[in-house]
């Protein structure tokens, strides 16, 4: 019988990695972030039949979907531009395919949800007493925690796994921040994409590639969000002099 499953032993590794890459800044300040966003999953032209079925193709594909993540970062101070900001974030994903049909509205989408972990770069573009702000780019890893399929059509609502959704996402960041100060309290702003760099899904079981579609496999998870953070300084230095 096993004890810790898959998922469980690789969320495990990401948390005590992130503690890893944080331990040797014992005074590191650290911080919270929450943000809003839209994600997509990019496919090749008429490549998403081979991952979402052939149902899918009547439908037409036109908003992205509206996704949010929460989580915690720490930056690290390398030089006066450049730092180091690993992260560890709970991020949602997806797709949109809802649509008019005919003379019905029908809904289409698939929801995922993600521990994900950023090791960013942030190079500071201009520095100022109260305000800065810098280039953030680096690479993640992510493991899935829940991937479902959501359809609805004449008030019928169907929620069900998708089980040729992958367990791991890797991908790129890249993004611009602004921080500053509000009554000493150190405030941050930022927006960012984020693009997977392996495909995170498989295709379907009975896919029969002779419809005319591409042969490569192609299915990326695409990202921008848009977040504010708040960064408690030193927060480690205060409690241990206050001790």
């Amino acid at each position: 019988m096993k004890l810790v499953s898959m998922q469980g032993r690789n969320l495990i590794f990401l948390s005590a990695l992130f503690l890893m890459i944080n331990a040797p800044c014992a005074f590191a300040q650290v911080g919270v972030k929450v943000g809003l966003g839209v994600s997509d999953i990019g496919f090749k032209k008429e490549g998403q039949i081979p991952y979402l079925g052939y149902e899918i193709n009547s439908i037409e594909h036109r908003l992205p979907l509206f996704t949010y993540q929460i989580g915690i970062f720490t930056p690290i101070e390398v030089s006066g531009k450049i730092g180091l900001q690993p992260e560890l974030l709970f991020v949602t994903q997806g797709l949109d395919y809802s649509t008019n049909f005919l003379y019905d509205d029908v809904t289409y989408k698939i929801k995922s949800s993600y521990i994900q972990l950023p090791l960013l770069i942030k190079y500071r573009t201009a520095v100022k007493k109260k305000k800065q702000s810098g280039i953030l780019v680096g690479p993640y890893a992510a493991i899935k925690l829940k991937g479902k399929r959501i359809t609805e059509t004449e008030g019928l609502r169907v929620e069900t796994k998708v089980p040729n959704l992958k367990q791991t996402d890797i991908g790129i960041i890249a993004g611009y921040a602004f921080d500053f100060k509000i009554a000493s309290k150190k405030m941050l702003l930022e927006v960012r994409t984020g693009y997977s760099l392996i495909n995170i899904m498989d295709r379907i079981d009975g896919y029969i590639p002779s419809y005319g579609g591409p042969n490569n496999k192609y299915a990326r998870n695409i990202s921008i969000t848009v977040s504010a953070q708040y960064q408690f300084t030193d927060l480690l230095r205060k409690k241990s002099m206050e001790q």
